[in-house]
């Protein structure tokens, strides 16, 4: 990386961290308390009925205490067995370090920055489209939000940004493209991964680019990754460890649990806001957080895309621009919820930086005009 482009990523990584420091302070002050594991075993994730009364805990209770009890030697196919261990992993080794699990947080927004201003530059070639970008994610309420929070969405979006990087640039380096695709696929639910394989995939054979040795490969690759995740598991069960059937339990979990009645929820969410609850009276409901830029962003990479499509260009430029919407129509009928969103703002967002340049063009010009004329009637 040059060096201007070193001190661009390292003033916004600054500004970053002194967000971090004067409005989410708590996540530098947490100590990790012991009494939640006890709360764990009494919470709504046991499924068997516990002696204790039973208690709620967040979703960051749970993932806090299931990365604890991993770090520790519990197996991860029964402990939060819906969710896949491997950021749980990297909470729980850092409560083991440090006491407090959200250092893993801050470590991922820095990366999250550093691979949206890398792809700014490799993609665009632009330094402005990397800032702006940048820039925008410092206002975002999700990915401050996100950067403060137990949450698992933050972690897998850098996986998945990473393994954009080296479909694009590394396409025939198989290890790396397989061990992220297991990552990213270990990091959550591997809905996601199921998307962004075949989309990414898909842009290969239009570009007739597409190597079907490399992509087996690291297919292969990525289900090695994957297993070796679950290694705890293969131990405590002496290799009698079946994941294959781990993961059909997994997607019937949530094909029960994250179904809404309402088709393409989350596209209705990310542009306006608002959801129509699947519990209770089926009220319509305002989201926090939620951004105006997100609605706009989405329109300015159709726009780009589109332009690119019907001139027939089909380079990484036009993949970025199609992400956001397909992403957000591949999630269908499932459950709404705005944290799932920041897989896609990257691309959204670089698209929304590009788009918007010509205009900064136009107004410096514009300004530069009136200071001219200023500067003669003086």
């Amino acid at each position: 990386m040059e060096k201007k482009h070193f001190v661009n990523l390292s003033i916004i990584i600054g500004i970053y961290l002194l967000i971090l420091f004067f409005f989410k302070q708590q996540i530098f002050t947490y100590q990790f308390d012991h009494k939640l594991i006890n709360r764990y075993f009494c919470s709504q994730d046991i499924p068997y009925e516990p002696n204790c009364p039973r208690e709620w805990l967040s979703d960051e209770e749970l993932h806090i205490a299931a990365g604890y009890l991993y770090s520790t030697g519990s197996d991860p196919a029964e402990i939060d067995f819906q969710h896949m261990p491997l950021i749980a992993y990297f909470y729980g080794f850092s409560v083991l370090a440090f006491n407090n699990p959200y250092y893993v947080e801050i470590i991922f927004g820095l990366l999250f920055l550093s691979l949206v201003y890398l792809l700014g530059i490799k993609i665009y070639k632009s330094e402005k489209v990397s800032i702006i970008a940048c820039l925008l994610f410092l206002i975002d309420p999700l990915f401050l939000d996100l950067s403060s929070q137990a949450s698992y969405e933050l972690g897998q979006a850098v996986l998945i940004l990473l393994y954009f990087y080296f479909i694009i640039f590394h396409e025939k380096n198989f290890l790396l493209r397989g061990i992220t695709l297991g990552l990213i696929a270990t990091s959550k639910f591997w809905g996601a991964a199921l998307f962004f394989v075949m989309f990414f995939n898909a842009y290969k054979i239009l570009t007739r680019n597409f190597k079907l040795r490399i992509f087996i490969l690291s297919l292969i690759t990525g289900f090695i990754t994957f297993s070796i995740v679950y290694f705890q598991s293969y131990i405590l069960r002496n290799f009698q460890f079946n994941i294959v059937f781990l993961q059909l339990k997994i997607l019937k979990y949530w094909l029960t649990h994250s179904i809404t009645n309402i088709p393409f929820a989350s596209l209705i969410l990310f542009t306006t806001g608002f959801f129509k609850s699947w519990w209770d009276n089926h009220e319509i409901l305002r989201t926090q957080p939620w951004s105006i830029i997100w609605p706009v962003s989405l329109l300015t990479s159709l726009i780009v895309g589109l332009k690119l499509l019907l001139s027939k260009k089909f380079i990484p430029v036009l993949l970025v621009s199609a992400i956001p919407f397909s992403y957000l129509v591949y999630l269908g009928v499932q459950a709404p919820f705005s944290r799932y969103f920041i897989l896609i703002l990257p691309f959204s967002y670089l698209s929304f930086a590009k788009f918007t340049i010509p205009f900064f063009i136009i107004l410096k010009k514009h300004i530069n005009i009136a200071i001219s004329k200023i500067i003669y009637v003086k």
